[in-house]
């Protein structure tokens, strides 16, 4: 079987990527509330694509701005209240939207309007609402940006090494270009980086960063082709070509989203919840 290659475009792919990064670090480090700004900014721009996309390719239009709203709600609510925010603004998230989508039932079935809404609040909301309640803690800077560095540095891993010897597809009805090998670049590459800087900012030891950047990195594979199988679904390439070389921001988002939960129970598990 021959190499598994890629179609992006890595010079700029990998420029576009730093500055990203870099943008997180700064907000993270030098102002929490920037980067609360920049995690619902992206977020909102997320569910703008996913509710353009189906509208487009399904014709089932969800209402953006109740899902805006939505996880606007849940991730804010996070910051102040914690769980007790988040469940409470879930609940009432549920509630909205759902009735919102009784109301259009004449556009498109109940059943529809009302799946993709709760999938998109959902998925998007309680990512971002679980990085705002690791933010809460007091080495909460270092546990959000070890989450979003393993995942980059998993990513990385991934594509260079698919690049250079993949050769056995994961999942190639899915994703055609996603190998083992590959997978194998992105356990070693997030494993090796958890567990070399992750204590240097929060207080985990050599084996517990180990452990954290294998799961992450194979959690975040899954994330990833997560998404790819609702492309295929959508039959689509990105979900929009807003960041260059990157295709939409939910395209970004993909290995985040999972992450975020087991970054959430990880971290909590070794070092608290509070």
């Amino acid at each position: 079987m021959s190499k598994i290659q890629t179609g992006r475009n890595l010079p700029l792919a990998s420029a576009i990527g730093l500055i990203l990064i870099s943008l997180v670090i700064a907000s993270l480090f030098i102002n929490k509330y920037a980067f609360v700004i920049l995690a619902l900014a992206s977020l909102l721009l997320a569910a703008r694509e996913i509710v353009t996309q189906w509208s487009k390719t399904k014709n089932v239009s969800a209402s953006f701005p109740l899902v805006a709203l939505s996880i606007l709600a849940m991730t804010v609510s996070s910051v102040l209240y914690g769980v007790t925010g988040l469940i409470l603004s879930f609940v009432g998230s549920f509630m909205v939207n759902g009735i919102y989508s009784f109301i259009a039932r004449k556009q498109s079935s109940f059943r529809s309007i009302f799946g993709i809404s709760l999938f998109i609040f959902s998925y998007l909301g309680i990512f971002g609402s679980l990085a705002m309640l690791m933010l809460r803690v007091e080495d909460g800077a270092g546990r959000v940006f070890l989450f979003i560095a393993i995942t980059a540095l998993s990513d990385t891993g991934g594509y260079l090494t698919g690049i250079l010897i993949g050769k056995h597809r994961i999942a190639p009805n899915i994703s055609p270009k996603k190998s083992y090998e590959g997978l194998v670049g992105s356990i070693v590459f997030a494993s090796l980086f958890a567990g070399l800087i992750g204590p240097k900012f929060v207080d985990i030891q050599f084996s517990e960063g180990i452990l954290i950047g294998f799961v992450l990195a194979i959690c975040g594979t899954v994330g990833d082709l997560f998404e790819s199988s609702i492309k295929r679904k959508l039959g689509i390439k990105d979900f929009s070509s807003l960041i260059p070389g990157h295709g939409g921001m939910f395209d970004r988002l993909d290995s985040l989203a999972p992450n975020a939960l087991m970054s959430f129970l990880l971290f909590g598990l070794f070092l608290g919840f509070n």
